[in-house]
């Protein structure tokens, strides 16, 4: 058991990690129930359309991987909206173990509700903060994205470099 005396003070709440997940998940849940409520579909559902608006013809791994679910989370979402009639699948000309995934006309014809919902919550989030400040903070949070990215690379690199001095 860890004494509370001897653990290090750490405000967690007001934490850079804390404050954007908490928004993040603030930012999803509203996302999720708005388009729920005027679009029909969930956001795991507006992911996969937005994978598959931005390039068609994507396999199930390949969306999975753009969107950052797991291949079997994304398999019953993907169940579901076929057989809403929302995507298609059609086997690979190359490959016919693996399906290409696109998009149909009824997905098509929810697209403008989909990122109608997207704009008012948008909207809605960013009420009373100054372009000014929005920009800050995206280019902030893009700073630390990439300061992450490269930590997470020097780490590896670390780790690689440990593995071959013991070999």
């Amino acid at each position: 058991m860890i004494s509370t005396l001897s653990m290090i003070k750490y405000d967690f709440e007001n934490s850079m990690g804390f404050v954007v997940n908490a928004t993040a998940k603030a930012l999803q849940k509203s996302f999720d129930l708005e388009l729920r409520k005027n679009a029909g579909v969930s956001l795991s559902q507006w992911r996969v359309v937005g994978a598959l608006v931005i390039q068609p013809g994507l396999t199930q791994k390949e969306i999975a991987d753009k969107v950052g679910i797991e291949g079997a989370t994304l398999v019953p979402v993907i169940d579901k909206m076929e057989k809403e009639g929302l995507l298609k699948r059609k086997p690979d000309s190359d490959d016919r173990r693996v399906n290409r995934i696109y998009l149909t006309q009824k997905a098509d014809s929810l697209w403008e509700k989909m990122t109608e919902c997207a704009l008012r919550i948008r909207k809605s989030s960013l009420k009373n903060i100054s372009e000014d400040d929005i920009q800050a903070t995206l280019e902030t949070l893009r700073k630390i994205s990439k300061n992450l990215v490269m930590f997470s690379d020097l780490d590896k690199t670390v780790i690689t470099v440990k593995k071959n001095r013991m070999t």
